[in-house]
């Protein structure tokens, strides 16, 4: 999780369409490479293609076990202890940014290659997919943002992409590639409630050379989840004739098991590739498979649970109508929207949900209830953040990574790479790796290394932020100072820190080594029983975040996700997260979900993927599978609930047992009216040790974690309700605490603060996740002996049996959308099993020379598809074509004879730096680096990265007095000055041109009149090409369309009005709202909503 952008909530528009053809595309076959030959059964087996698309995962986090504490609780969804309701709950953590995946790792059999295939017949005109009407710069940005908001770096190949690509295209072709790949994810990005079919892909390519490379590209988004997923509405193919007089095949059987958003989000992905791919099904003569999920508990969500309320307001507000009145047992906080983040596309871009910005602003208050000053409050977060920089220097290695990059100035402009040649990417590695001295094909084309280092702390998540540079690289007296602190007497600016001995303790963890950073301070610097206070609450939050005391972590990896954060404001849904997996189930039709199966035995096929599987449940019954999806949660599995036949492998169950997994546990509480301050989202609570003026980290460790933490969640429950969370030992505390304990407790935490008029709750609700039999905790956690590809070996799946949830997801472990990356993950790999590679053409790109037998394909396919229709050929696309490309050479011989009249058009001026700062850096960026090099530790890399010398400068204007200031102001000012005139001068000479332009060509014309082309606006390349200047788009086959041109479903930023409710967001008509459908008994997501009252 991290902290919200410092940004007012805002409301997003109606969710854009742009509406994409409803025509649904043949289906063709799957985008996943072979699976090699088992491994023996000591080792991993090696990775897909898919499981490398989101698997570049590597390790994040791990706390004790949570054996003792879960036999609490064998049976029940509730805790014996209460003595009021309770449920179980955990807040998972997001958090996290794309990341691109790791290459393969020494030792893992090369993936086989793709099989060939026919070359396709296409009846697709090129860049139908390109509006004309669009310029050509803006198509390239709106593609470049399309592709950064899929997960996808939009000028380097997916390492899947690589591996898939290699032996087919050319470094100089990775340009057109990637053209056409950011396109199609536009085309999906502008409008996810209508899917992208083959033919729209197809028409992204430019040139009918690259059609058969975007068909394998829109195989391998689709396969990849990066398209086409959510809930979308996939049509049956109109070709698909009911004239199949020989019976088919049953189809084959696919069981999930567990419907939280992992499970449910597998099963929806899965029945959308099955309608997808549905005629290779057919042509091997068999039905679609089934999807079942298995649910043990009577709800769905898992640890995504909304609980409804008994208490209900005097006053329904308005945004509440048709809502329930809930709170989050378990996860609760969107870590924005931004930068590839799935759940953008499902709940704002499908389902319309209304959400509420979180607002950043946090206060926090000392144990004897007064506001922490806020100067001493950033000293001591920067002191701890820095703490976190020296121990992130014993951080895992990150793996190298393959970089192939297009070309971005190309890209930038929206053109495709000219260069041509033969020599794969494949040969031309191999033919370097064969020359003297030169790096293998492995060390070739390794993205650079980065290191990451704190730089801040997210309050609302407990999440680091982090930026390149280098770790521990300044000693530590000289940074105390830098980050301002003043040195205790006699403390010199060279003394630094023993670190090294710490982490060599048998048995060191993140927690050991951090303790004895901070202890180590105290020698340097003159902390306080307040600043140890403050501190601790900063460990709680980290603790927070990984559900489990930060003894429990590992010193390598508890950072490992760093990096993969989203952007944008955090955020929480309006009347209930569950809304999310509610829509997942129900929309666009229902999924087979059987709920109250608690499974107790898994037995599959270990030795091959196709084989028998039989899922056993608690009452007896069995459900025969060909496939089998667990999304058994972590805890569970260690708990050993469920039993394999065969038992899982050694490297399966001692991942498991590496793998931390803790628990967070909430205080909900329900007031009449609300006496906080309800301009704050979140504020904090500093926590007294047992010796009260303690100096000990070891005083902190049980208490720093409760209550520690309060968010009020009015926007989002209805209700006037406030959450605490209860972290690191309080967590576990928590589950053999009652109930009424607990709300004494917060009640006096809370008067302490906003004295003694604060009441009783009117209602209270205490999770206890642990002793859920259903969860056995929260969220997954690196464990203080974890490797660095445990994450990776949770996902790896076994035989016919396959694995998803947030311990599968190691770029994004411990979160809602993780958990969802998950299982479109594993959806992926089991239409893999069933279909096998993408079929790949050879050679893929046709050469130049070919144009001819394009034409007689063309041709060919065109005689075909009008002789099974019976009738002859109606179209004159070809005579259109034809006037079409002399209108084009008009247009062009038109505008060589202007310019060579009247010379070029003005150019506009190059905007300047027009920003203080620029002018500043510049000047002391010298400066900048003396400082860095003062207090450089020893053998800590030389000299200072470019990096760390921005971070400095940045450091040192934002300190600098007024005066300092001045000069580079003034330069500022005067620059926009000087732009604007220009401007000016420049926009009136481009009048005077566009006039005299005109008029040449009206005198142009007369001599040379423009040929005639029906149906065809004059000079405006439109006709058959797509809009035509009147908000419409070509279909594929040449039809308009109406184009509903809205721009984004995104959140507009705007100023806040307290009383307006301008920060609940929701869709408009066109949106899938699920709730209302619930709340009304009417449509497909009727019956749920019974399931959540108690």
């Amino acid at each position: 999780m991290d902290s919200p952008e410092m940004a007012s909530p805002a409301t997003p528009a109606t969710p854009v369409v742009e509406e994409k053809s409803r025509t649904p595309a043949p289906p063709s076959p799957a985008v996943v490479t072979p699976f090699a030959p088992p491994p023996p059964p000591s080792t991993p087996p090696p990775l897909t293609t898919q499981s490398i698309l989101i698997q570049n995962e590597t390790p994040a986090k791990q706390s004790s076990s949570l054996s003792s504490l879960s036999s609490l609780s064998e049976s029940s969804d509730l805790s014996s202890l209460a003595a009021s309701a309770s449920s179980k709950a955990t807040t998972p953590v997001d958090g996290d940014s794309s990341r691109e995946a790791a290459a393969p790792a020494a030792g893992i059999p090369r993936l086989s290659q793709p099989a060939s295939s026919p070359r396709r017949k296409w009846d697709v005109r090129p860049k139908v997919s390109i509006p004309p009407d669009l310029p050509l710069l803006e198509y390239a940005m709106q593609c470049v943002a399309a592709a950064e908001a899929s997960r996808l770096n939009p000028y380097s190949l997916h390492q899947g992409e690589y591996l898939l690509l290699r032996d087919h295209i050319s470094h100089a072709q990775v340009t057109t590639y990637l053209n056409i790949r950011n396109g199609i994810l536009r085309l999906w990005v502008r409008n996810p409630q209508i899917l992208v079919t083959r033919e729209e892909a197809v028409g992204c390519a430019k040139d009918p050379r690259w059609f058969d490379v975007a068909n394998v590209c829109f195989d391998w988004l689709v396969r990849g989840g990066y398209i086409n997923f959510g809930c979308v509405e996939v049509r049956s193919s109109r070709r698909h004739n009911k004239q199949t007089d020989s019976p088919q095949a049953r189809g084959k059987t696919v069981v999930v098991i567990g419907a939280g958003m992992a499970g449910l989000g597998c099963a929806r992905q899965l029945e959308g590739l099955f309608m997808q791919y549905a005629k290779k099904f057919r042509s091997v003569g068999e039905e679609l498979p089934q999807v079942v999920v298995l649910e043990g508990r009577d709800r769905i969500g898992g640890r995504v649970y909304s609980r409804s309320f008994k208490s209900r307001p005097k006053h329904v507000p308005a945004q509440f109508e048709g809502k329930r009145f809930t709170a989050e047992m378990g996860g609760m906080i969107i870590t924005g929207f931004e930068r590839g983040n799935p759940l953008n596309i499902l709940l704002r871009g499908q389902l319309g949900l209304a959400y509420h910005l979180l607002r950043p602003e946090t206060t926090l208050y000392d144990a004897n209830g007064k506001p922490v000053d806020l100067h001493r409050d950033q000293l001591v977060e920067n002191l701890y953040n820095d703490c976190l920089d020296r121990v992130s220097e014993y951080k895992f290695k990150q793996p190298a990574s393959k970089l192939i990059e297009g070309n971005r100035d190309l890209m930038d402009e929206g053109k495709d790479s000219s260069a041509e040649t033969h020599k794969t990417i494949r040969h031309a590695e191999e033919s370097a790796a064969a020359l003297p001295y030169a790096p293998s094909v492995a060390e070739q084309n390794i993205a650079p290394q980065v290191n990451l280092v704190p730089v801040s702390t997210d309050r609302a998540t407990g999440k680091i932020h982090t930026e390149p540079g280098t770790p521990g690289a300044l000693k530590a007296a000289h940074k105390a100072k830098m980050i301002g602190w003043a040195l205790r007497h006699g403390v010199s600016d060279d003394a630094d820190l023993d670190i090294e001995s710490a982490t060599r303790e048998p048995g060191a963890t993140l927690g050991s080594v951090t303790d004895k950073v901070i202890t180590q301070y105290k020698d340097l610097l003159d902390l306080t029983a307040q600043d140890f206070r403050l501190m601790n609450w900063h460990v709680a939050n980290l603790e927070y975040s990984n559900a489990t005391n930060y003894h429990q972590l590992s010193l390598q990896a508890w950072d490992i996700d760093a990096g993969n954060e989203w952007e944008g404001s955090h955020s929480m849904v309006v009347g209930g997260y569950q809304s999310v997996p509610r829509g997942l189930m129900h929309l666009p039709t229902p999924l087979d979900v059987r709920q109250k199966s608690a499974v107790n035995k898994i037995t599959y096929t270990s030795g091959s993927q196709t084989g028998p599987a039989i899922v056993t449940c608690e009452d007896g019954s069995t459900i025969e599978a060909d496939y089998v999806v667990s999304t058994i949660p972590l805890g569970v599995l260690k708990h050993g609930n469920v039993s394999f036949e065969p038992q899982l492998p050694s490297w399966k169950s001692d991942a498991i047992d590496r793998l931390g997994f803790g628990v967070l546990n909430k205080v909900i509480l329900v007031y009449k009216e609300p006496f906080w301050d309800e301009s704050r989202d979140i504020f904090g609570v500093l926590r007294n040790p047992t010796n009260r003026h303690s100096l000990d980290q070891k005083d902190y460790a049980s208490q720093r974690g409760r209550f520690f933490q309060w968010f009020n969640v009015t926007r989002t429950s209805g209700l006037p309700v406030l959450i605490a969370l209860m972290a690191g030992d309080a967590g576990f505390d928590t589950e053999q605490t009652c109930n009424d304990d607990l709300v004494a407790e917060a009640t006096d935490i809370l008067r302490s603060v906003y004295g003694s008029r604060v009441p009783h709750p009117v209602e209270a609700v205490v999770t206890r996740w642990a002793s859920d039999k259903f969860a056995r905790g929260s969220y997954s956690s690196a464990g203080p002996d974890m490797k660095a590809d445990d994450y990776d070996t949770m996902a790896r799946p076994i035989g016919n049996l396959f694995f998803a949830g947030e311990h599968t997801c190691g770029t994004h472990p411990a979160t809602v959308h993780g958990a969802y990356l998950s299982g479109l993950r594993a959806a992926s790999e089991v239409l893999g099993a069933m279909l096998g590679p993408i079929p790949v053409p050879t050679p893929l790109v046709l050469p130049k020379d070919a144009s001819s037998l394009l034409g007689k394909r063309k041709a060919s396919s065109l005689l075909e598809g009008n002789k099974s229709n019976n009738h002859t050929a109606p179209t004159n696309t070809t005579t259109k074509h034809t006037a079409q490309s002399r209108l084009e050479a008009y247009e062009t011989r038109l505008w060589d004879r202007i310019v060579t009249k009247l010379g070029p058009r003005p150019l506009p001026p190059q905007k300047p730096a027009t920003n203080a700062y620029i002018f500043y850096s510049k000047a002391h960026y010298d400066d900048a680096r003396k400082r860095l090099e003062a207090g450089r530790r020893p053998g800590k890399g030389g000299k200072p990265s470019a990096n760390e010398v921005r971070v400095m400068n940045a450091r040192m204007w934002r300190d600098a007095p007024k005066e300092v200031k001045r000069p580079f102001m003034d330069m500022a000012e005067e620059q926009k000055r000087a732009y604007g005139k220009a401007v000016e001068v420049w926009r009136a000479e481009a009048e005077e041109w566009d006039r005299r332009a005109g008029r040449v060509r009206e005198e142009l014309e007369r001599e040379d009149p423009p040929p005639g082309f029906e149906g065809e606006r004059r000079g405006g390349g439109a006709g058959l090409d797509g809009d035509g200047g009147n908000g419409e788009e070509a279909g594929v086959d040449g039809v308009r369309k109406s184009r509903v041109k809205v721009e984004s479903y995104a959140e507009v930023e705007s100023e806040v009005d307290e009383g307006g409710g301008e920060d609940e967001v929701g869709g408009g008509e066109e949106m899938m709202d699920v709730d209302a459908d619930v709340e009304a008994g009417e449509g497909k997501a009727e019956g749920p909503v019974d399931e959540m009252e108690e």
